[in-house]
């Protein structure tokens, strides 16, 4: 399976702040100088553990956490601890995840374990915390070791009686060294054979999942034991609050995927459909319907495409044997009130264990309806569940946050053509609608890991009448309609009935779907009948805003088969040869004195304690013990370095020769012994790369000029190439929260701070009479945002507004400290060109600084040409 955009971001981000905290690693603190640089937030130091990268990854419920994590071990292994053997200690909150998360890396047909597999050629072991109990030196010195287990398991005040800090026998090989003897001998002189001295011994990359739940002294305090690496912590919740007085210690927030994402991406199920009754007997039935219309659904789902989907409902009973409504009153009511088979039910809670060992997926299981209290918080993951039906009391978040993030999961992570089964559905017993709506959305808040900006979208009041969620509405045509010119977003809502030349509109609709669904009348009268028979179920629209699909033109150029939008494949198609290059490695690139801790620096902490640091070469001195690699030869280098700098444009005969050659022109301009480049191997494998790097952009450079700049250039702005971004698909990693309101903006503002230069264009923008709307364009979004194709990578700009219908605006901010740089210069250029082949369509504008009648004067250009 393929990573989806926002992981690739995240693992981007994660990759980039390891190699900085790396390039630091002579600072007392590279840790807290790469986080700062990356997010401009001050790195928050927890207890005892004040110099080791400890970053957190905050994706939502549904977001695909493990294997953002699979590739993360690969990334910290490779980027900072330069190490092809780590030793890994991967922590889950509960028993069933361990015991899933075990299940797949140690199955090879499982794609995490494939990424594992792939990333360190197949030399992978998988072990439980049991397991390693008789864990050898060859394991932990010949492998990438995983070890998996809970932190409960490790967590203790006291440690006597925990195996993994007994003295263990197995284990006394490891412990040969006079070092290591020294280092783990108690008071009375004897040698603590112990797992964790091993792990401590070996610096472990520790991976935290669900890290929310272990941000505690005490947990601190067991992480010291085992002197980490580095820490990863990811968690659709984590820690915000710091406050170490009262014992609270915020997260690190590398990097957030925001939920907008996830539904961009078809991974979760949005939005929430939310109904209430007083009465619980009809919250039941009202859930029950809505699974049987679900059901109509799926089977239309399968004829079409193939795919089995049974929806489910989660019932939320009041309590496990309580005299309320209890979870057996309410299997019973089911059965005799409603008729439903006793053998679709499925009780699941602390003691009746129902689901254990049962594939609610497959086709042979009958189950569509779960009864708990909220044993489903972990551990369990049902993309067929589709119905949250609460009987209890929905007074707080926490009554329904536990269970709510099981009904999110999009099955087979593909939106579906009936856009029923794209949503998901819950149902209360309140007598306040707005009142569980608001807790429904606290919930999405603290338990899924959405911002609240996201949240009050994401459930939706269902007012309409209950009889049916999605009634249908049959309007006669005189005449066969245009269905080719529906749109795709509508195309599994509307139907001809040819028997009766009606056609049939599923669901409620926008204002703007319904004038969508008039344009397939053949005729203007068909038209008008359309509009007047849709004119009373028409739902509002978010805002004000034309939200339709904004259409903005491409940068075009003419190839063998046509018009093509200009982007990377271009540049990559025009072959180069790498063995033409040279293979040399500067100073520059490759310097002779790596980080071997020539320099420290003695640092105050906030606590007033004086130390001096220097964590990264500290941390490859210990991992440098385990892999003393003699009887290396230059062709035995290059080899191992083969994978590692693997270029998909460059042939493996060429890249062999130039890795051979820089590896000969090093040892004879430098005189470095074979011993040595192989002590140095990650770090000439980097250089290497950036050194293939610099002769790529050079020919790219070329390629690049040539194909827009050259004087016989091709190069056009038009709307046969256009990028179509959907504004229900924009999907910001967080959002604006200022005081000033914007009106023109699509929907909410992504990623705009509160104040400063750039808030102060887009209100310049906002309150232009002449701007129809506008959007905030998100960096490193391709699908779902505008883009130019640089020399080098993709360039989005800051802001694109509408003049008018059809001509468009494009703003680059650049503070005038910045305006002049190799940079701005070359956005700049482009920019223009995208503009002046547009037959003045579009304008491009960077104001230099806060000189916005620059874009006054643009705007007036395209409105009155």
């Amino acid at each position: 399976m393929k990573l989806r955009d926002y992981q690739r971001r995240v693992l981007s981000e994660l990759e980039d702040y390891f190699k900085l905290a790396r390039t630091h690693g002579n600072e007392a603190r590279g840790a807290r100088t790469a986080f700062v640089i990356l997010t401009g937030r001050n790195y928050l130091d927890v207890p005892g553990i004040e110099n080791l990268p400890y970053v957190c990854l905050r994706v939502p419920t549904g977001g695909g956490k493990t294997p953002i994590a699979a590739h993360a071990v690969h990334v910290v292994a490779e980027k900072y601890l330069q190490t092809a053997t780590p030793t890994v200690l991967w922590l889950a909150p509960s028993n069933a995840i361990v015991g899933q998360t075990l299940k797949a890396l140690r199955n090879r047909d499982h794609w995490y374990r494939r990424v594992l597999d792939e990333k360190f050629a197949g030399n992978v072991k998988v072990m439980e915390l049991g397991e390693a109990l008789s864990v050898t030196r060859a394991d932990l010195t010949g492998a990438a070791c995983i070890i998996a287990t809970t932190f409960q398991a490790l967590r203790v005040d006291n440690t006597e009686g925990r195996k993994v800090y007994e003295v263990n026998g197995a284990l006394q090989h490891h412990f040969e060294s006079t070092g290591a003897r020294d280092r783990f001998t108690d008071d009375s002189g004897v040698v603590t054979h112990s797992l964790a001295n091993v792990l401590n011994m070996h610096r472990p990359l520790v991976i935290m999942d669900e890290a929310h739940n272990a941000r505690t002294e005490l947990s601190f305090d067991t992480l010291v034991r085992f002197r980490p690496s580095a820490i990863v912590e990811l968690t659709a919740t984590p820690q915000r609050e710091h406050n170490p007085a009262k014992g609270l210690f915020a997260s690190n927030i590398l990097t957030h995927v925001s939920a907008a994402e996830l539904k961009a991406e078809e991974m979760i199920k949005l939005p929430i459909r939310l109904r209430t009754e007083a009465d619980w007997r009809l919250v039941v039935r009202d859930a029950l319907d809505t699974r049987r219309q679900l059901q109509e659904q799926a089977v239309k789902e399968r004829a079409n495409t193939g795919e089995y989907i049974r929806p489910i409902i989660l019932f939320q009973a009041q309590s496990v044997e309580g005299d309320d409504l209890n979870v057996q009153k309410l299997k019973q009511a089911l059965i005799d009130d409603f008729q439903v088979p006793e053998a679709q039910i499925a009780i699941h809670t602390g003691k009746n264990r129902g689901l254990d060992g049962v594939d609610v997926a497959d086709e042979t299981c009958p189950i569509t309806c779960i009864v708990t209290v909220k044993a489903l918080v972990e551990g369990w993951d049902c993309p067929f569940a589709y119905v949250l039906c609460s009987v209890s009391d929905v007074s707080t978040p926490r009554a329904v946050e536990q269970v709510l993030g099981r009904i999110l999961r999009l099955p087979g992570a593909k939106r579906k053509q009936h856009d029923a089964l794209n949503a998901a559905y819950a149902f209360a017993t309140s007598g306040s609608l707005i009142e569980t709506a608001r807790n429904l959305r606290d919930a999405l808040v603290q338990s899924a890991g959405f911002q609240k900006l996201e949240a009050g979208d994401l459930v939706i009041e269902d007012t309409a009448p209950p009889p049916s969620l999605f009634d249908t509405q049959r309007i006669v045509l005189t005449t066969r309609p245009r269905m080719t010119a529906l749109p795709v977003n509508l195309v599994s809502r509307v139907r001809f009935d040819e028997s009766t030349s009606e056609i049939v509109v599923t669901g409620e609709v926008t204002d703007q779907e319904a004038q969508a669904i008039a344009g397939i009348g053949d005729t203007l009268m068909d038209q008008q009948a359309i509009v007047s028979a849709l004119g009373p179920r028409v739902a509002p629209a978010a805002t004000g805003v034309d939200r339709s699909p904004l259409r903005i033109p491409g940068l075009s150029i003419k190839t063998d088969e046509g018009w093509s939008l200009f982007e990377e494949t271009h540049l990559l198609e025009v072959p180069w040869e790498l063995a033409e290059c040279d293979p040399s490695l500067n100073e520059t690139i490759f310097p002779s004195a790596g980080p071997r801790g020539q320099t420290g620096e003695i640092d105050v902490t906030a606590s007033g304690k004086v130390e001096m640091s220097n964590f990264v070469e500290t941390l490859h001195r210990d991992l440098s013990l385990f892999t003393n690699e003699p009887g290396w030869t230059p062709p035995m280098v290059t080899g191992w370095m083969m994978p590692r700098v693997r270029q998909l444009d460059v042939t493996p005969s060429s890249l062999r020769s130039f890795v051979l050659a820089s590896i000969e022109n090093i040892m004879r301009e430098r005189h470095w012994t074979i011993d040595r480049i192989a002590a140095e191997k990650f770090r000439l494998a980097e250089s290497i790369v950036n050194r293939i790097g610099e002769h790529r952009n050079a020919k790219r450079k070329e390629s690049y000029e040539r194909f827009l700049f050259a004087s016989d250039a091709q190069v056009q702005t038009s709307v046969e190439r256009t990028m179509n971004i959907d504004p229900d698909c924009y999907s910001p990693n967080w959002f604006y929260e200022g005081g000033y309101r914007f009106t023109r903006h699509i929907g909410r503002v992504g990623e705009l701070k509160n104040d400063g230069e750039e808030f102060d264009c887009a209100v310049h923008i906002d309150s232009h009479s002449k701007v129809r709307r506008w959007m905030r364009n998100i960096d490193r979004r391709p699908n779902h945002s505008f883009w130019l194709q640089t020399s080098t990578d993709r360039f989005y700009p800051d802001f694109l507004a509408e003049i008018g219908r059809g001509k468009w605006l494009v703003v680059e901010y650049k503070g005038a400290d910045r305006w002049s740089d190799d940079d701005s210069r070359e956005k700049r250029r482009l920019g223009e060109l995208w503009a002046n082949r547009s037959g003045g369509k579009c304008a491009f504008v960077m104001p230099k600084g806060p000189q916005m009648s620059e874009i006054d004067k643009a705007i007036e250009g395209l409105a009155h040409p």
